[in-house]
């Protein structure tokens, strides 16, 4: 299958590091630093297939956050992943709306409409009934918006 001078045989295996990084096209310092890793290969038994799956897994895989890539299992490696998937359940917390307690921000909001009615209670007096009705016309439409969606 392969020729001499390659050292490839039928089982697509190779004898040397060497040949290995001409295969994969990278140095043999990789290879040893694969060879380390626990990528599949001993000295004179180099299975190619199997240390392409391996690289594929293990070094080639495109992560959107290199960190989280194989490789390493530091603890601090750990601790950072931690701290993503901590990340993605807040993020999912605050996509689901679930982050703030929606009675207690119907509650601040409901209960600071009490201004408005002072504020109308002023126009009332100032410019009379009329200025006074539509500030309250206007609260008494939010109050019932805050209801209706308090009802879904």
């Amino acid at each position: 299958m392969g020729s001499s001078s390659s050292g490839l045989n039928e089982r697509f295996e190779v004898a040397t590091q060497a040949e290995c990084a001409r295969f994969f096209g990278l140095s043999a310092r990789t290879i040893q630093l694969w060879i380390s890793a626990g990528c599949p290969g001993v000295s004179g038994c180099y299975p190619l297939a199997d240390m392409l799956e391996w690289a594929k897994v293990n070094r080639w895989y495109k992560s959107s956050d290199p960190m989280l890539a194989g490789g390493s299992e530091s603890d601090n490696l750990e601790r950072y992943r931690g701290f993503r998937a901590d990340l993605a359940e807040i993020d999912l917390q605050e996509r689901e709306s679930t982050m703030i307690n929606p009675a207690k921000v119907r509650d601040t909001y409901l209960g600071s409409l009490q201004f408005f009615r002072e504020a109308a209670g002023q126009l009332t007096q100032r410019f009379g009934n009329g200025a006074g009705k539509i500030l309250s016309e206007a609260i008494e439409n939010a109050e019932r918006q805050v209801e209706s969606v308090n009802e879904e």
